[in-house]
Protein backbone atom coordinates (compact mmCIF):
# COMPACT_ATOMS: atom_id res chain seq x y z
CA UNK A 1 0.00 0.00 0.00
CA UNK A 2 1.20 3.24 -0.98
CA UNK A 3 0.46 6.21 1.37
CA UNK A 4 1.27 9.57 0.01
CA UNK A 5 0.42 12.40 2.17
CA UNK A 6 1.62 16.01 1.77
CA UNK A 7 3.93 16.45 4.39
CA UNK A 8 3.21 20.38 4.28
CA UNK A 9 -0.10 19.56 4.96
CA UNK A 10 0.47 17.30 7.54
CA UNK A 11 3.26 19.79 9.35
CA UNK A 12 0.72 22.98 9.27
CA UNK A 13 -2.18 20.37 10.47
CA UNK A 14 -0.43 18.94 12.95
CA UNK A 15 1.17 22.30 14.50
CA UNK A 16 -1.81 23.71 14.84
CA UNK A 17 -3.94 20.58 16.92
CA UNK A 18 -0.53 20.93 18.42
CA UNK A 19 -0.90 24.56 19.25
CA UNK A 20 -4.70 23.91 20.51
CA UNK A 21 -3.36 21.36 23.01
CA UNK A 22 -0.94 23.68 24.50
CA UNK A 23 -3.40 26.90 24.87
CA UNK A 24 -6.09 24.96 26.18
CA UNK A 25 -3.48 23.08 28.93
CA UNK A 26 -2.31 26.74 29.67
CA UNK A 27 1.28 26.63 28.36
CA UNK A 28 0.90 28.90 25.63
CA UNK A 29 -1.27 32.07 25.98
CA UNK A 30 -4.11 32.23 24.02
CA UNK A 31 -3.98 36.11 23.20
CA UNK A 32 -0.35 35.58 21.40
CA UNK A 33 -1.00 31.95 19.72
CA UNK A 34 -4.74 31.92 18.70
CA UNK A 35 -4.08 34.21 15.34
CA UNK A 36 -1.18 31.85 14.47
CA UNK A 37 -3.57 28.77 15.25
CA UNK A 38 -6.14 31.01 13.51
CA UNK A 39 -4.23 31.71 10.08
CA UNK A 40 -2.70 27.66 10.22
CA UNK A 41 -6.33 26.38 10.24
CA UNK A 42 -7.02 28.40 7.29
CA UNK A 43 -4.43 26.91 5.54
CA UNK A 44 -5.53 23.75 6.25
CA UNK A 45 -8.98 24.37 5.16
CA UNK A 46 -6.92 25.82 1.52
CA UNK A 47 -5.21 22.52 1.34
CA UNK A 48 -7.68 20.29 1.89
CA UNK A 49 -9.88 22.20 -1.08
CA UNK A 50 -6.80 22.07 -3.13
CA UNK A 51 -6.84 18.19 -2.92
CA UNK A 52 -10.44 17.76 -3.27
CA UNK A 53 -9.92 19.59 -6.42
CA UNK A 54 -13.91 20.24 -6.95
CA UNK A 55 -16.31 23.00 -5.50
CA UNK A 56 -13.33 24.82 -3.88
CA UNK A 57 -15.49 27.71 -2.92
CA UNK A 58 -17.88 26.28 -1.36
CA UNK A 59 -15.30 24.18 0.82
CA UNK A 60 -13.06 26.91 1.44
CA UNK A 61 -16.39 29.18 2.63
CA UNK A 62 -17.74 26.26 4.59
CA UNK A 63 -14.04 25.22 6.00
CA UNK A 64 -13.39 28.80 7.01
CA UNK A 65 -16.64 29.21 8.94
CA UNK A 66 -15.64 25.86 10.71
CA UNK A 67 -12.53 26.83 11.29
CA UNK A 68 -13.84 30.43 13.04
CA UNK A 69 -16.21 28.50 15.57
CA UNK A 70 -13.54 26.51 16.25
CA UNK A 71 -10.99 29.05 17.29
CA UNK A 72 -14.25 31.27 18.96
CA UNK A 73 -14.98 27.72 20.85
CA UNK A 74 -11.79 26.98 21.83
CA UNK A 75 -11.73 23.44 24.34
CA UNK A 76 -10.56 19.68 24.62
CA UNK A 77 -13.92 18.88 23.65
CA UNK A 78 -13.73 20.81 19.62
CA UNK A 79 -9.82 19.51 20.02
CA UNK A 80 -11.28 16.09 19.73
CA UNK A 81 -13.79 16.95 17.18
CA UNK A 82 -10.65 18.97 14.95
CA UNK A 83 -8.74 15.41 15.50
CA UNK A 84 -11.50 13.11 14.32
CA UNK A 85 -12.22 15.51 11.29
CA UNK A 86 -8.43 15.59 10.25
CA UNK A 87 -8.57 11.81 10.89
CA UNK A 88 -11.73 11.30 8.41
CA UNK A 89 -10.56 14.09 5.90
CA UNK A 90 -7.29 12.43 5.90
CA UNK A 91 -8.47 9.05 5.23
CA UNK A 92 -10.62 10.18 2.68
CA UNK A 93 -8.00 12.28 0.75
CA UNK A 94 -4.82 9.81 1.64
CA UNK A 95 -5.74 6.32 2.31
CA UNK A 96 -8.89 5.14 0.94
CA UNK A 97 -7.64 6.05 -2.98
CA UNK A 98 -4.35 4.00 -1.71
CA UNK A 99 -6.33 1.03 -0.67
CA UNK A 100 -8.63 1.12 -3.53
CA UNK A 101 -5.84 1.07 -5.89
CA UNK A 102 -3.12 -0.49 -4.29
CA UNK A 103 -0.88 -1.55 -7.66
CA UNK A 104 -1.50 1.19 -9.80
CA UNK A 105 1.70 2.84 -10.44
CA UNK A 106 2.30 6.37 -12.75
CA UNK A 107 3.10 4.23 -15.33
CA UNK A 108 -0.38 1.88 -15.88
CA UNK A 109 -2.52 4.99 -15.10
CA UNK A 110 -0.43 6.88 -18.31
CA UNK A 111 -1.24 3.51 -20.27
CA UNK A 112 -4.70 3.78 -19.57
CA UNK A 113 -4.71 7.17 -20.89
CA UNK A 114 -3.35 6.77 -23.99
CA UNK A 115 -5.62 3.27 -23.97
CA UNK A 116 -8.41 5.69 -24.36
CA UNK A 117 -6.87 8.28 -26.55
CA UNK A 118 -7.27 6.82 -29.94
Amino acid sequence: MRLEICPICAAVSGTWLALTALVLSGYLNSEIFLPLISLLMGGTVVGVAYQIGKRKPVIIGAGMLLAFWAVRNLSFKVLILEILAIAIIGYFLFLKPAIENPKKTPKSELEEKLKDCC
